[in-house]
């Protein structure tokens, strides 16, 4: 009876793909015989080109409908369906299907009477070569997974047939089968939405069939599916879209008693797959987790999904259980992309060449000159002198110093710790049996440190060997770190090994999610160390951030993790109105000489020209010579940095002088702010820090000037290298010569008597006492064994700063802070008087035991002055007079006195409370503790390679890694029982042998079986075919319905025709010629096909493992749910069964458009001669089984692509590192389709012209 088709076009905004798309429809072979479209609220001129088409039925729609609803609203105007024969064509407006696409759709069903589906081979709209989707399937967990996707089309996929699901553009569908199951799911817009429609047509007895002949092209704009856009938001919503597709149809399929157990199991799930979004570096899709799980778990149309199930259903889950893809066969695919991505990315990577290029070398150079000039440093406990102090005797006492609580500073106060105090607890858990050790062995490996990130910045700016050397000895000999490492000042030194590594991360950023995280760590970690960082910090993260354009969303979260660290510490300062003093140097404040602005352009942080001037004078130079020395040695780098803006090149010159422009004024500005104090005298920030990152900027235009010299760069590299050298020679020597503030040592800052005393009673308090140079006497109180460099707080060091602004007593300041500053200057001013009042008692209360009175305080190399001297004498005289304060001695740290030692001095408590104390304080810890591990999962280098868009393998962008998380979690608890559960199997268990042969495969059982080449493998089997007269009858799959004795022949004649036009094209040198003519087996697929496929393209003998199979065997035989089940057929042994195997062709020339016929069903000894029309494939007639008493077993249809066995990891590299869904590697990506794009073009260019067809009776060859 002739087949009725109803042609439904639905379209929405689809202005740009309509003209295609019904001029497509109106040139079909095979016209519908009734056109319906419906216009879903277009606002573009959709409505006018759907009218001019002439519809049977022009529906228009006021709202934007999905597609599944918008073919039902089509249906209400279309006639019920009068019988079987009537099918409805579903089409979008980006779909444009071939002229013979219909009639090759309408060849399939018709010879296969239980096929309700059909579905078409989606190609790409822009290319009609590359299959854009066809065939769906799912996993065990039910994530949906594409069968073929964004492949080089050619031929090796003809032989598909019974699937699971088909796309929904181009889907041919008989109308009652539609109005059995209900249509599309309406909860299912986009995603999945013909896949859960396919799994119901199976589910109600019917069998889904892709016809590989029927090709129409999509544009995958998502209306009719999911879409394809590779837009990062677009994807992201594809992503939650395909999430809440699955989480939906899970609790569709469960049955009752697990229903309940997935709805709880939602956000759990969401939880545990965001983790591992962010290992995979997708925290894009953290958001799309949540609101799938979300949606789904408050969804209200489950129920609807189910009835409708229920309704339908005729066979069990076990019908469709062949047709999912097992595990092995993801991870297959796995592999094979993270091959492709790791030949891409492996070039990249070799680029840098650390020990080709010299890196290594200059390392282990500046190790040795480490070693040399920190001679002194060996053996030593501790760095002291300086801003330097020791660190807390444990790793534990450093993390409780991080965070707010109480800090124990003079009298103590509850307030926020510095930044600085996490990034200190870090570096001293590095040497966790001793803390101060690190800060010796940062002094011992600073310089190859400070050489190893300076070299692999200058690798990512030039591939020149000698340029890379010269920028990591710039690196290491630039001025701000030598006087930091002078000077003692941890965090300048910090801040300079860590700028080259910040300013790699955020260029590599906008292209990984990795490189970001990587960013916003560092970016926190050197404004911890070096707050004056922060206004040039931002605005040169706002430049690049600009600059990123459509990768904005990798740079502008780079500051959060910095604004957590800061934000306790930030609520503190301004609640005492002082926003400013945020910018003050963590550690202990030193006092120093503000440095000329001369001094700070030749990046000098400190006066004395970086010691020559010391020299000068030792040698009677004058200073003004030594001046203009220091400037002429600095101008060769300074001609480089500035000749890079001129000579020709890049842009990039501008952003390095840009990033020393900010450096500079940093630094300027840096030294005009007096911020905190040391006894009572106004400290400046330290201008090192943004000298540091004015040299970084300053050597990187430096070496862009060089790499843009046409020749000679090796002697104007090594002049500026080794002019900068000298003028940081006196620096770099310091702590060799004794001449640096630092002091390498035991660690040791309080007399051996109040170290032995603190080692009973820690918190044992002392009184210092600093005679200053202006006459004033200081006072400080410590406890235990002296103060370490976690303890020092920027709330203490510039509270006085805070009492100049008339902040510190207001309601803003700290609780305590005022009346603790008063009660330590009255009791230091009675103390040093003769008739001063009383204070025994009250130091006594506050656990002071000891005063020690220090050395005068100096101010650079002076000698302390009278007022110092005669401060010092009258505070020796009133403490020895005062009966209650007993001598002990002079020490190495001042005269000691030991106040009432009757035993009634105080025992002060633990300090109180800890960082873990409060509720606020829990919150800050945990509020860091979060942001920062969210950090290092994304900047773990642990993410999964991928190649997006590739052309030449098909990958499974649809099953994430995050699924393999869930089926790992689902092993743990057995897998068996969880796979059932989750695709809504029943609760008995699962055979999937049951009523289907078992497969026999010959490489197993012979041990001698090795690969052949595809052409050799056909030719084989034709010899042997025609030997043993082989009959379609002996080698079809048991359970099938016999075929005419005709069929081998056309399969025999077929396989020659294909291995002698293969070799023929070998000799000729012509390209490959495509066929559509499906094969008889993978092995004759692959000979009539190229053994040379495009770059990336695996011939079909090795994307298959299944054994070739020597037979024709015709379309599947139909489910019949209610027969009763039989004995199974004994299988073939010398043959593996499939379950998806089309007929094989008859002897034709080229593809063309395809007419189907019917094979004759008598036997012949030969093929018929191929007319001298354009021949097509021959689609073989499902024959009707006779009616017998007891049908046999009906074997359950399986998918072609997961029949075949794992190849196992690839490459060696475990297959589940890699998940396509991942977004890295776009670059590769571009790369990829431009390759592949280049390399078809020029095949069509360079093909010659086609040879004219031999008629057969003309005396052909291939035909005879």
């Amino acid at each position: 009876m002739h087949a009725r088709v109803t042609a439904i076009l639905v379209a929405s905004n689809g202005a740009d793909h309509l003209p295609r798309t019904l001029e497509a429809i109106a040139a079909q072979t095979r016209a519908p015989d009734a056109l319906v479209v419906v216009d879903c609220a277009s606002t573009d001129g959709t409505a006018s080109l759907l009218a001019a088409a002439h519809p049977t039925r022009f529906i228009s729609e006021s709202s934007r409908l999905s597609f599944g609803t918008a073919i039902q609203h089509a249906l209400g105007v279309a006639p019920p369906p009068a019988d079987q024969n009537e099918w409805l064509w579903l089409l979008a407006h980006d779909t444009a299907p071939e002229p013979d696409a219909l009639a090759a759709l309408l060849a399939a069903v018709e010879v296969n009477p239980s096929v309700a589906a059909a579905g078409p081979k989606q190609m790409e709209w822009a290319d009609g070569d590359y299959i854009a989707e066809f065939g769906e399937t799912v996993t065990s967990l039910g994530a949906s997974v594409p069968l073929v996707e964004t492949e080089l089309d050619q031929a090796q996929h003809d032989r598909l047939s019974d699937v699971l699901g088909m796309g929904a553009a181009g889907l041919i569908v008989r109308h009652t089968v539609w109005n059995e199951v209900g249509g599309f799911d309406p909860a299912l817009p986009t995603a999945d939405n013909a896949l859960d429609f396919s799994i119901r047509v199976r589910l109600a007895g019917h069998r889904v069939m892709a016809v590989p002949a029927a090709r129409v092209a999509t544009d995958g704009d998502g209306f009719s599916g999911p879409g394809r856009s590779t837009r990062g938001s677009v994807r992201r919503k594809r992503q939650t879209a395909r999430r809440a597709a699955q989480l939906h149809r899970r609790l569709v399929y469960a049955p009752p008693f697990a229903v309940v157990f997935h709805w709880l199991s939602l956000v759990p799930l969401a939880i545990v797959r965001s983790l591992f979004q962010l290992v995979r570096k997708q925290p894009g899709a953290i958001g799309g987790e949540f609101a799938a799980a979300f949606k789904t778990a408050f969804g209200s149309r489950i129920g609807e999904a189910r009835k409708r199930l229920r309704a339908s259903r005729r066979v069990g889950w076990k019908a469709i259980a062949p047709l999912r893809m097992p595990g092995d066969e993801i991870r297959r695919r796995r592999s094979l992309q993270r091959e492709i991505a790791l030949t891409y990315l492996r070039g990249a990577r070799d680029r840098i060449q650390f020990i080709s290029s010299g890196g290594v070398v200059t390392v282990l150079v500046a190790l040795l000159v480490g070693l040399v000039v920190f001679i002194p440093v060996f053996g030593a406990a501790a760095i002291t002198g300086g801003g330097a102090l020791p660190l807390d005797p444990s790793a534990g006492g450093l993390w409780a110093q991080i965070g707010t609580g109480f800090r124990d500073l003079g009298l103590g106060f509850v307030g926020a710790a510095d930044p600085f105090a996490t990034v200190v607890a870090v570096l001293g858990s590095l040497t966790f049996w001793s803390p101060s050790l690190a800060i010796v062995g940062l002094y011992l490996a600073a310089l190859p440190l400070a050489a190893l990130a300076g070299w692999f910045l200058a690798a990512h700016l030039t591939e020149r060997p000698l340029l890379r050397s010269v920028a990591a000895v710039l690196w290491v000999v630039a001025p701000p770190f030598l006087g930091a490492l002078d000077a003692g000042q941890i965090g300048a030194i910090l801040a300079h090994l860590l700028l080259p590594w910040l300013v790699l991360a955020v260029l590599a950023a906008p292209r990984s999610w990795s490189a970001s995280a990587m960013a916003s760590i560092l970016f926190a970690a050197v404004l911890a160390v070096a707050p004056s960082l922060w206004p040039a910090l931002v605005v040169l993260w706002l430049v690049a951030t600009i600059a990123s354009r459509r990768n904005v969303m990798r740079l502008i979260g780079i500051p959060l993790p910095a604004l957590v660290l800061f934000f306790p510490l930030v609520l503190d300062q301004l609640e005492r109105g002082t926003p400013l003093a945020l910018l003050a140097d963590p550690g202990l404040p030193v006092w120093r000489a503000p440095v000329p602005v001369l001094e700070l352009v030749l990046g000098l942080p400190q006066t004395g020209l970086g010691g020559w001037s010391s020299l000068a004078a030792e040698v009677g130079v004058d200073s003004g010579a030594v001046l203009i020395a220091v400037a002429v040695l600095t101008i060769p780098l300074a001609l480089l940095a500035l000749a890079a803006l001129v000579l020709p090149g890049s842009y990039r010159p501008v952003f390095a002088i840009v990033i020393a422009i900010a450096g500079f004024v940093t630094a300027v500005l840096a030294g005009q702010l007096a911020l905190a104090t040391s006894g009572s005298e106004a400290v400046a920030v330290w201008p090192g820090s943004g000298l540091s990152l004015y040299w970084l900027g300053l050597a990187g235009a430096a070496v862009f000037g060089l790499a843009a010299l046409p020749r000679f760069t090796g002697v104007p590299a090594v002049v500026a290298t080794v002019a900068i050298a000298v003028v940081a020679l006196p620096m770099g020597l310091g702590v060799l010569l004794g001449t640096a503030q630092v002091v390498p040592g035991d660690g040791r800052q309080l007399p051996a008597y109040v170290t032995a005393e603190a080692s009973t009673n820690p918190r044992v308090g002392t009184l210092l006492l600093a005679p200053e140079p202006d006459g004033a006497l200081g006072g400080t109180v410590v406890h235990g064994a002296g103060a370490t460099l976690s303890q020092q707080s920027t709330l203490a060091s510039t509270a006085d700063y805070a009492a100049t602004a008339g902040t510190l007593e207001g309601p803003g300041a700290s609780a305590g802070e005022a009346s603790n500053r008063a009660e330590i200057a009255d009791i230091v001013g009675n103390a040093a008087s003769i008739s001063g009042a009383e204070v025994s008692s009250r130091l006594t209360a506050l656990g002071i035991e000891f005063v020690l009175l220090q050395p005068a305080v100096t101010r650079g190399d002076d000698a302390p002055g009278e007022a110092a001297e005669s401060i010092t004498a009258r505070t020796t005289s009133a403490l020895n007079s005062n009966p209650q304060f007993t001598f002990i001695g002079d020490t190495f740290a001042g005269a000691l006195w030991q106040v009432a030692d009757d035993g009634t001095v105080a025992t002060l408590p633990a300090p109180s409370p800890t960082n873990t104390g409060t509720p606020f304080g829990v919150l800050v810890l945990v509020l860091q503790a979060f942001v920062f591990g969210v950090a290092l999962l994304l900047a773990l280098p642990a993410g999964r390679l991928q190649v997006q868009g590739n052309r030449a393998v098909s990958t499974t962008a649809h099953v994430g890694a995050a699924d393999s998380a869930e089926e790992h979690l689902a092993e743990e608890k057995g897998a068996e029982s969880d796979e059932r559960v989750a695709v809504g199997e029943e609760p008995e268990a699962l055979d999937t042998d049951q009523g289907a042969p078992a497969a026999t495969d010959p490489r197993t059982a012979d041990p001698q079986h090795e690969p052949v080449s595809a052409r050799d493998h056909a030719n084989a089997r034709v010899t042997d075919a025609a030997a043993d007269g082989v009959s379609g009858r002996e080698h079809a799959a048991p359970g099938h319905p016999e075929l005419p004795e005709a069929a081998p022949s056309a399969a025999i004649a077929a396989a020659v025709l294909a291995a002698r036009q293969h070799d023929a094209e070998m000799a000729e040198g012509d390209p490959p010629v495509e066929t559509a003519a499906p094969a008889a087996a993978e092995s004759s697929s692959a000979a009539a096909e190229p053994v040379e496929t495009a770059a990336g393209t695996y011939a079909a003998e090795y994307m298959n493992d299944e054994p070739a199979v020597a037979a024709d065997v015709s379309a599947e035989p139909e489910i019949e749910p209610e027969t009763e089940p039989a004995a199974p057929a004994e299988a073939s042994t010398d043959t593996a069964p499939s379950a998806v195997v089309q007929p094989e062709p008859q002897v034709v020339p080229a593809p063309t458009s395809p007419v189907f016929v019917a094979p004759d069903p008598e036997p012949a000894a030969a093929p018929a001669p191929a007319p001298a029309a354009p021949p097509a494939p021959v689609v073989f007639v499902e024959p009707e089984p006779e009616p017998e008493p007891e049908p046999g077993p009906v074997p359950q249809p399986e998918a072609a692509p997961t029949d075949a066995p794992s190849n196992g990891p690839v490459g060696g590299y475990d297959p589940d590192d890699y998940d396509p869904n991942d977004e890295t590697v776009l670059s590769i990506r571009e790369a990829l389709d431009r390759e592949a794009a280049e390399e078809h073009r020029e095949q069509v260019e360079n093909r010659p012209a086609a040879r004219p067809t031999q008629n057969p009776e003309e005396g052909s060859d291939d035909a005879r």
